[in-house]
């Protein structure tokens, strides 16, 4: 069983918003389903420049892929790693607010850490 800190550690690393959480979520449910960017704005009910920004961060995550038509399917690139989405997706049901905060607060913690590697210590 995987620890709640990992994997709200995942989640801060791999997912820059909480619609991209969304999105792999949806792209998830249905894993051969491939969906064009128009599907997706309509499930997600979200914006074009949205739906663009997650793709992307997925895509670079290596949590979903796009095809040579461009319609994108969820795909974890990596062992393990769809086992990790699986986790998120169960702590999400269960504590939302967690992952959310978690989400939305990790460009704070990326950048005190690089703050606290440039400090000088006694």
């Amino acid at each position: 069983m995987i620890s709640e800190d990992v994997i709200l550690n995942f989640a801060a690393v791999s997912l820059n918003s909480v619609w991209a959480l969304e999105l792999l979520l949806v792209l998830k449910r249905d894993p051969a389903r491939t969906w064009d960017a128009d599907e997706i704005i309509r499930e997600l009910r979200s914006s074009q420049g949205v739906v663009a920004g997650a793709l992307g961060n997925l895509i670079a995550a290596r949590l979903a892929v796009r095809d040579e038509a461009g319609c994108y399917r969820y795909q974890a690139g990596v062992d393990g790693l769809d086992e990790m989405v699986t986790a998120v997706e169960k702590l999400y049901v269960t504590k939302p607010a967690a992952v959310i905060r978690t989400i939305v607060t990790a460009p704070n913690r990326k950048l005190q850490i690089l703050s606290n590697a440039f400090r000088f210590k006694e």
